[in-house]
Formats: structure tokens, sequence, C-alpha cells
């Protein structure tokens, strides 16, 4: 009896497809590099050909013949090629460039885990770094959704910025995908949107096609990539941001006439309490691919409303450290946890707190 195949799935047609684009993307973006380094070369030439026909009339200007027409013919003629050769190359990286396809899907795949959050019904949501030739033939069991990111994702501090486009292919009576759950999702993330989302909805035959297009997204993983160690200036956002939350976090409630003021070290005044750093320290350890950043903190922290408890303070203090815990800070990492440290004072205004923050190498 024969074995029956499972059909493909829409994913492996995909791959398929990348797989095809993957074995001449290295080649064309090796040549395209090779004509981009080339340009410098050509315009080296072009400079050198000039500095040497200046030479010549300048010699000429001086009185001196020991140049002939022919030099001077022949200069002139190298500083054309020179020029033009300067120009072609210049033309033809740009031209390779082109050519050269995109194979970068870093933020298409972090988004897709969150759109599959926002399509729970859908049977499947590919990330991809081109747009499938074909659409999906089976759509019965529900949306078939393909994120394609548009180029090659810039990367700072573990944050990925690219355009993408969202296509879900479904059957008439299957929902339609709601842009605005997908900016919810993004935003609950701390993901930046730059410009809103534009949708539009093409019907074929037989099925419908819900277009999202995304020109611009920041966004950064779980546990985000970040190449390079930190530095004081990255830790000092830790700083800024943990006095911020908790001078948030003090329970009186009542409109801020002046808001915050945040002083250039890192503390933070409002009308009713203040927090202020007094000292601060950060070490790096990195285990394999994983880094953890330890940044710990010394604070002053006061009521600036008369008679108002210490205690009241503290659980301020507490409260709003432990709001930073999931918070992104570029070219830090993601808070993982936060506790306080006991300090060598009996001040009751002091506080120390430790900030635990994760993120990988590669």
């Amino acid at each position: 009896m024969a074995t029956k195949t499972a059909p493909k799935t829409f994913a492996s047609l995909v791959a398929d497809e990348e797989a095809e684009v993957m074995k001449t993307a290295p080649a064309l973006a090796e040549e395209a590099a090779e004509a981009k380094a080339l340009i410098s070369t050509r315009e080296e030439e072009h400079e050198d050909a000039q500095d040497h026909l200046s030479g010549i009339l300048g010699s000429f200007k001086r009185g001196n013949d020991t140049h002939t027409a022919a030099d001077l013919a022949e200069a002139r003629a190298s500083v054309e090629r020179a020029a033009l050769l300067a120009e072609g190359q210049t033309a033809k990286a740009n031209r390779l460039a082109k050519d050269v396809p995109n194979v970068d899907k870093s933020l298409s795949v972090l988004v897709a885990e969150a759109v599959a959050k926002v399509v729970p019904y859908a049977a499947e949501v590919i990330p991809s770094f081109l747009r499938p030739a074909e659409a999906p033939e089976n759509l019965t069991t529900g949306p078939v959704v393909v994120i394609t990111q548009d180029g090659k994702a810039t990367e700072k501090g573990g944050i990925l910025t690219a355009g993408l486009t969202i296509r879900s292919f479904r059957l008439p009576h299957f929902q339609q995908i709601d842009k605005r759950d997908v900016v919810r999702e993004f935003d609950a993330r701390g993901w930046n949107l730059r410009f809103e989302p534009t949708t539009q909805t093409e019907r074929r035959d037989g099925f419908v096609v819900d277009v999202i297009r995304v020109q611009q997204l920041s966004a950064y993983a779980s546990v985000p990539v970040i190449t390079k160690d930190p530095t004081e200036r990255d830790v000092n956002a830790v700083i800024g941001t943990l006095s911020i939350e908790m001078v948030r976090a003090f329970p009186v409630q009542r409109e801020m006439a002046g808001g915050l003021t945040v002083s250039p070290g890192g503390g933070v005044s409002a009308p009713d309490m203040s927090a202020r750093p007094e000292s601060k320290r950060f070490r790096v350890k990195t285990d394999g691919n994983t880094r953890t950043v330890t940044v710990e903190a010394e604070y002053k922290v006061q009521s600036n409303t008369p008679n108002f408890p210490i205690e009241a303070v503290h659980a301020a203090a507490g409260k709003g450290a432990q709001a930073m815990v999931d918070k992104f800070f570029p070219g830090v990492g993601v808070v993982e946890k936060v506790s306080h440290f006991d300090m060598q004072t009996d001040n009751p205004q002091n506080v120390g707190v430790r900030v635990v923050l994760t993120s990988k190498t590669a």
C-alpha cells in the first residue's frame, strides 16, 4: 500500500523560494561589494590624472618646454578617461547593489511572533525576506499570513528597524486582521512605529488578501542581540528612568503643575517626591553569548509634602523600581529583575536599588 505524502505547508514552499534566492545572493553581494570598493580607486586615478595635467600646464606657463604637444594631449585624454571610468564605476556599483536581493528577515521573525498573538486563528504565520511568487492554495483551515521584510534591517543598540508588509490570505468568511490590534500589540511590547500603518484589501478569485504596510518599525527581541558592551552613557538611561518610576509611584494623586524636573545627574523631582542618585556603578558579565549587566544605584528619596511619612516614600520607591521589569534599554538590554540592597547608613532616606538586565552578544 502506497504511503500518502502530506501536502507541503505554505511555509515550506516559501522556504524553497528563499533557498533558491540564497544560491546566488552571496555571489551577487560579493560582486557588488567589490564594485563599490573600486570606486575610491577610480576617483584617486582621476585626481592623479588631473594633477599630472595641471603640472604640464603649469610648466608651460613658466616657459618650460620640456613637455611636448603629444604629452599635453595624452594628459588631457587621461583626465577624460579617468573621469569617465570613475563615473561608470559608480553607476556600475549602484546597479549591482540594486541586483543584490535582501536576505535579512530578522525583524520579520520578531513581528511574526507578535502577529501570531494577534491572529490566533491563522493557519500559518510566516516571516520571510521575499514576497511569495504564488498565493496559498489551501485556505480552508484559516488565513495564511506572510510577513515580508522590505529590506535589510538596521541595528543599533539591540533595536532592529526596517519596513514590513503583512499579507493575510483568507477565505471571505474568515476574520480580517485589524491593524489597530497589530498596533496595540506593538505598543505593548514597547516597539516604535514611526508612521501609522496603511491597509488595503485585494479581492482575488475565491479569496481575499488583506495588506498592512508598515513603513518603518523599530523593535527588539525579548532578549535582544547587542554586539557591544554598554557604556556609562547607556547605563545612565537606566538610572534616570528608575528615578522617574520611583517618583511617579508616589501615592499622592493630583495634577502636577510643573510636571517632573529631571536633573543632569539622573535625579527627578516632583511637587510631592524627589529621588536623586548619589552614587552608581555597573558591571558586565558574559557567559557564552549571554550578557548580564548589573546596575547598582544608591538613592536619596524624600517627600516634598510636609509631614508625609517616610514609609510612603519607601513604598513608592519599591513600587517604581518593580515597574522597571521587562523595560528595554538600548545598548544595555531588557530588565530581568530588580532588588534592593542594604546600605551602610542609618539614614531612612537612602535606598539601594540593583537592576539586572540581560542581552545576547550574537
